[in-house]
C-alpha cells in the first residue's frame, strides 16, 4: 500500500497490539480490513456500538457499557468515525479505555474512496429508465465519496433557482423538493412522513389541486412546530398530526430528540449519534399498513423523510404500496446503505413505476428517489 494518510495512520497502532474499533458501520469495517490486509501483526478483538449489538466481519459487537468487562486485554482502540470522534472518545475515556486513536478527516475519506471506486452500480442504475437519472445516481455516488463533490454544488446551481424557508426549522428548501416529477392532480389523500414543522403539510395542500387530507406523521411536533404555520394547520381540518413514528410494527422506541439541529432527530439505532445535545426519549411508532387499515382510506401519495428509517417505514407499508400504488417521494441521503438499497427494494416489490431522481441541496443532503405508477406518469 503506497505511503498514504491511511498508510501513516496505521503505523500508528503498536506492534502485536490488540484492539478494538469503536463503530459498526463501513468504514469500520472497511478499517478492519485494511488491519488485516496490512498490519497482520495487530488483532482486532471486537467492535463498539453505542446502540447496536450483533457481529461483524466474524467478531462480536458489544456496547459501550459493556467495555468494563472485555476491556482488560486491550492496548488500544481506535475510533472509526470522523463527526463524532470527541464524542466517541470522551465516553471510551469514561469507560475506563485512555489509549485511543482517532481517524482524521483524511483518513475518513481516504477510507470513503477505497470503499466507493469502482463499485458496479448496475443494479441500482438499472432502475432508472432515463439517462439523466443514471448519471445523477452515479454523480451523487462518487459525490459521498468525496469524488467531484464539486459537481453536485454546479447541479443544484443550474438546476434549482427558487426557495422557500421553513418558519420552524429556518432550514432552506427548493421549491421542488418532493414535488418533482409528480402527477400533481392525481392526489387526494397525503402521507407527510416525518412532518417536523408541518411546511410540507401545508405545501401539499396547497400545491396539490384536488387534495382533501394530510395525515402528518411526527412524534416531536409539539416540540418542533412553528407558531404562524401551526395556526394554519389547526385552521385547516384537512390536515391532521399524527404524533407518532413510522416503523415496520406499531411499537415504542428509543428516540434521540436533538435539542439543537432538531431536523436531525430520529430512532436510536438507525439515526447516527453526532456528539450533538441531545435527550433520549420514548415514541410511539405505527406502520402505515396498520394505519390505513384503521382509517379505512386511500392513499395517493407518501412524502417519507425520517432520518434513516425510511427503509423499516417502507417495510411496513408493502400492503399499501402495491394496492393502493401511491406516488412516492422517499429520502435516500441518510446513509450509504439506504442509497443503494432502497431503489433496488422498491423497483423489486412495485410493478409497472416509473422511478426519477431528484437532488436538492448544494452538498450530498437532500436526495430524493421519486416512484410514480406508469398510469399517472406526466413524462
Amino acid at each position: 500500500m503506497p505511503n498514504s494518510v491511511l498508510t501513516q495512520f496505521l503505523n500508528q497502532i503498536p506492534f502485536d497490539a490488540n484492539i478494538c474499533i469503536y463503530g459498526s458501520n463501513n468504514i469500520a469495517e472497511k478499517l478492519y480490513k485494511e488491519i488485516q490486509e496490512n498490519r497482520k501483526d495487530v488483532t482486532v478483538k471486537f467492535f463498539i456500538d453505542s446502540n447496536k449489538t450483533g457481529n461483524l466481519c466474524g467478531l462480536p459487537i458489544y456496547l459501550i457499557t459493556e467495555i468494563p468487562a472485555y476491556s482488560k486485554d486491550i492496548d488500544l482502540a481506535i475510533v472509526a468515525s470522523y463527526s463524532a470522534r470527541y464524542y466517541l472518545e470522551l465516553l471510551l475515556k469514561g469507560f475506563g479505555i485512555t489509549e485511543i486513536l482517532k481517524i482524521n478527516k483524511e483518513v475518513f475519506y481516504e477510507l470513503r474512496n477505497k470503499l466507493f471506486l469502482n463499485k458496479d452500480l448496475s443494479t441500482q442504475t438499472s432502475v432508472f429508465k432515463i439517462g439523466e437519472d443514471k448519471e445523477l445516481y452515479k454523480m451523487i455516488y462518487d459525490a459521498r465519496g468525496g469524488i467531484n463533490k464539486n459537481k453536485i454544488y454546479e447541479y443544484y446551481i443550474s438546476k434549482h433557482n427558487e426557495e422557500i424557508i421553513g418558519y420552524g426549522s429556518n432550514n432552506t428548501y427548493s421549491i421542488d423538493h418532493y414535488f418533482e416529477f409528480i402527477n400533481k392532480n392525481a392526489i387526494k389523500t397525503v402521507i407527510d412522513a416525518g412532518g417536523y414543522d408541518g411546511l410540507f403539510s401545508v405545501m401539499f395542500l396547497q400545491r396539490f389541486p384536488n387534495c382533501e387530507k394530510v395525515f402528518c406523521f411526527e412524534p416531536c411536533y409539539e416540540k418542533f412546530k412553528a407558531p404562524i404555520l401551526d395556526t394554519i394547520i389547526q385552521n385547516d381540518n384537512r390536515i391532521e398530526i399524527v404524533n407518532k413514528g413510522l416503523w415496520n410494527e406499531r411499537t415504542t422506541l428509543k428516540f434521540r430528540e436533538e435539542l439543537q439541529a432538531k431536523t436531525g432527530s430520529g430512532v436510536v439505532g438507525v439515526k447516527k449519534d453526532f456528539g450533538r445535545a441531545q435527550q433520549i426519549i420514548t415514541i410511539d411508532t405505527e406502520s402505515i399498513d396498520n394505519f390505513v387499515n384503521d382509517r379505512k382510506t386511500k392513499i395517493d401519495f407518501i412524502k417519507m423523510d425520517i432520518e434513516n428509517s425510511e427503509m423499516k417505514a417502507l417495510e411496513g407499508a408493502r400492503k399499501t404500496l402495491t394496492e393502493h400504488r401511491p406516488q412516492l417521494a422517499v429520502s435516500i441521503y441518510h446513509s450509504d446503505e439506504q442509497f443503494l438499497n432502497i431503489p433496488v427494494y422498491l423497483n423489486e416489490i412495485l410493478e409497472d413505476y416509473e422511478f426519477r431522481l431528484g437532488h436538492y441541496s448544494r452538498k450530498t443532503l437532500e436526495t430524493v428517489l421519486y416512484a410514480i405508477p406508469k398510469e399517472l406518469s406526466v413524462r
